[in-house]
């Protein structure tokens, strides 16, 4: 796309470290944040996860390869799932 890790930061309204993180695979992103994403490179949010190298190849994929999907899946999930927790027992300790 041509956008600097700073440029992509600024049109999401995140720190430039955050889009560091997301690009090296340490960050996790949350769905919303996926959405604000797509947005600001102005592509469908499933367009983060798909391979364009795989469909130029004629590539099937592999098994191994769902795992890996599936299992980044989880874990973003997992992530948003905890996060959701912690504010509902925040939310309980105010009231």
């Amino acid at each position: 796309m041509g956008l600097s890790q700073k440029v992509l930061a600024e049109r999401c309204n995140a720190a430039h470290s955050y889009i560091r993180q997301l690009e090296s695979g340490t960050g996790h992103p949350s769905f919303a944040f996926i959405e604000k994403l797509a947005c600001a490179l102005s592509i469908e949010p499933y367009m983060l996860f798909y391979d364009e190298t795989a469909k130029e190849q004629k590539e099937e994929i592999k098994p191994d390869s769902i795992e890996v999907l599936k299992n980044d899946f989880l874990e973003i999930v997992e992530h948003e799932f905890d996060t959701v927790i912690d504010k509902l027992k925040k939310m309980e300790e105010i009231v």
